[in-house]
C-alpha cells in the first residue's frame, strides 16, 4: 500500500468514526425522547405525532435533490484551485436545488395530507388545523448543500453537529414537556423547532467554513449567477436523486406488500428483522459518504492505480466483516428479535439469515457505488435500480404468497442481488481498461478538461 492510499484510508476511517459517533449520539437521544414523549402523551397521541412526522419526512425525502453529491462531484477541482467564481456558482446552484426540493415537498405534503389525514389519525375536529402548519417543517429538512461544503472541506466532525443538536433539542424539550404537561401541539412545536435548529446550524457552519477557507471567502447570494453551466450536471443530479428516492420507496413498498399478503404481525417481524440485519452492517455502510470525496480526488488526479488498490483493500476488509456479521446474526439475532417483538425463536433464524445475507450484499456496494458515481455512471445505477424494482416487487408478492415469511426473505435477497450485479457489472467492464477509458470525460470541470488537452 503506497503512502497516498495509506493517508486516504486514515482520513476515511477517521471521518467514518465522526459519522458513527454522531449517528450513535442521535440514536441514543432519540430513544430517550421517545420514552419520555410516550409517558407524557400516552401511546395513542405519541403514535399520531410519529405518523405526522413520518408523513412529512417521507414527503421531504421523496422530493429531495441529493445536492451534496453534485457539489462534491464537480466542485472538488474548483475548490482546490481556489476558483471562487466557479465554486460559488456551483454552490448557489446546489442551494437552489435544496430550495426547489423543499417547495415541491411542501406542495406534495399539502395535497396528500388532505387525502391521508384521516387515515393517519388526525382530523380538524379533534386537533384543529395543527397538521397544516406543521407541514411547513419540510422547508427545513434538507441542508444538503451545507453538508456538501463540510464534506468537501474534510470537516466531517462538523457535519454531524446539526443532527446531534436536533436530538438534544428534542430530548431536553421532552423533559420540559413532561413536567409541564404539554399537549400534542406542544410536542409538535418541539419537533418543528428541532428541525429548524439543525437546518440553521448546518447553514451557519457551512458559511463559517467558507469564510475560513483561503481563496473562497466572500460568498454572496445577490448579483451573481445562480445556475452552473457545467455539462452533465443536471443528468447527474437527476440520476443520483431519483436513485435514492426509489431506494427509500422500495423499502416502504416491500413492508407494505408483506403486510398485505401475510398480515400486519408478519410485516412487523419482517421489518424489525431487516432493521436488526441492517443495523449489524451499518458501521461499514457509513464509509460511503467518507469514501466518495476521496475517490473524486483520485479521479481528478487520474490515479487509476490507487482507485483499484482502494477498491481491492475495501472488498477484502468487507469479506472479513461480512463473516463477523453472519456469525453475530446467527447467535444474537433471534434472541434480539424475541426481546423486541416477543416472538418465539423458532422460525425466525432462517428469515434472519436471509435478511443478513441481503444486508451483506448491500454492504458490498460500499466501494462500488461511490466509484461508479465519481466516474459519471450514476445513470447506470438508476437504470439498474429501476429494472430490479420491476421484477423484485411482483416476485416478493408471489414468493410471500407461496412460502410465507421465508419466501419474502428469498425475494428480498434476490432483489438485492440484482442491485449488486447492476453495480458490479459496470465496474468490471470499466476495470478492463487501464485508465477506466471514457468513464469520466464528461464529468470534468471545464478548467480541468483544458489542462488535460494541454491548454
Amino acid at each position: 500500500m503506497n503512502s497516498r492510499v495509506r493517508a486516504l484510508f486514515g482520513r476515511v476511517f477517521r471521518n467514518t468514526g465522526y459519522l458513527l459517533t454522531g449517528k450513535g449520539a442521535t440514536a441514543a437521544l432519540a430513544l430517550g425522547s421517545t420514552a419520555i414523549a410516550v409517558r407524557a402523551l400516552g401511546l395513542e397521541e405519541y403514535g399520531i405525532l410519529l405518523l405526522i412526522n413520518a408523513f412529512t419526512s417521507s414527503c421531504s425525502v421523496s422530493t429531495r435533490f441529493q445536492s451534496w453529491q453534485p457539489l462534491l462531484q464537480y466542485g472538488g477541482t474548483a475548490f482546490k484551485r481556489a476558483d471562487k467564481s466557479g465554486f460559488q456558482t456551483l454552490l448557489r446552484h446546489c442551494a437552489v436545488l435544496d430550495g426547489l426540493g423543499a417547495v415541491v415537498a411542501l406542495a406534495v405534503a399539502v395535497i396528500f395530507s388532505q387525502v391521508l389525514g384521516q387515515a393517519l389519525g388526525w382530523n380538524a375536529t379533534a386537533y384543529g388545523h395543527m397538521p397544516l402548519w406543521y407541514l411547513t417543517v419540510v422547508l427545513f429538512m434538507n441542508a444538503g448543500s451545507a453538508i456538501g461544503v463540510m464534506r468537501l472541506t474534510n470537516r466531517y466532525e462538523l457535519s454531524v453537529l446539526g443532527d446531534t443538536v436536533a436530538g438534544f433539542v428534542r430530548f431536553l424539550g421532552c423533559i420540559v414537556g413532561f413536567f409541564l404537561h404539554w399537549s400534542l401541539i406542544g410536542f409538535l412545536a418541539l419537533w418543528y423547532a428541532s428541525f429548524v435548529a439543525s437546518f440553521v446550524l448546518d447553514g451557519l457552519i457551512a458559511l463559517w467554513v467558507l469564510a475560513h477557507t483561503d481563496g473562497l471567502k466572500g460568498f454572496r447570494l445577490v448579483n451573481v449567477p445562480w445556475l452552473s453551466p457545467i455539462q452533465g450536471l443536471w443528468r447527474f443530479t437527476f440520476s443520483v436523486s431519483v436513485d435514492q428516492a426509489l431506494s427509500r420507496l422500495a423499502s416502504r413498498l416491500t413492508v407494505l406488500i408483506v403486510g398485505v399478503v401475510l398480515g400486519p404481525q408478519s410485516a412487523a417481524i419482517y421489518n424489525v428483522t431487516w432493521q436488526i440485519s441492517d443495523g449489524m452492517a451499518r458501521p461499514a455502510q457509513m464509509m460511503t459518504p467518507a469514501l466518495y470525496p476521496e475517490l473524486v480526488a483520485l479521479r481528478d488526479k487520474r490515479d487509476w492505480a490507487s482507485i483499484r488498490q482502494v477498491t481491492n483493500r475495501i472488498l477484502q476488509a468487507l469479506g472479513a466483516f461480512s463473516f463477523v456479521v453472519i456469525v453475530a446474526a446467527a447467535l444474537v439475532g433471534p434472541w434480539l428479535l424475541h426481546v423486541l417483538l416477543t416472538v418465539p425463536w423458532s422460525g425466525t433464524r432462517t428469515l434472519l439469515l436471509l435478511m443478513t445475507t441481503t444486508a451483506i450484499l448491500d454492504l458490498w456496494d460500499v466501494p462500488l457505488e461511490p466509484i461508479l458515481v465519481s466516474l459519471n455512471r450514476a445513470h447506470q445505477l438508476l437504470f439498474g435500480r429501476m429494472a430490479t424494482m420491476c421484477f423484485s416487487l411482483p416476485l416478493l408478492y408471489v414468493f410471500a404468497t407461496l412460502w410465507g415469511m421465508t419466501g419474502a426473505g428469498v425475494a428480498t435477497l434476490l432483489s438485492e442481488l440484482g442491485i449488486f450485479l447492476s453495480r458490479l457489472g459496470p465496474y468490471l467492464l470499466m476495470n478492463r481498461h487501464r485508465n477506466f477509458q471514457n468513464s469520466q470525460e464528461d464529468t470534468l470541470h471545464p478548467s480541468l478538461a483544458k489542462e488535460r488537452n494541454g491548454d
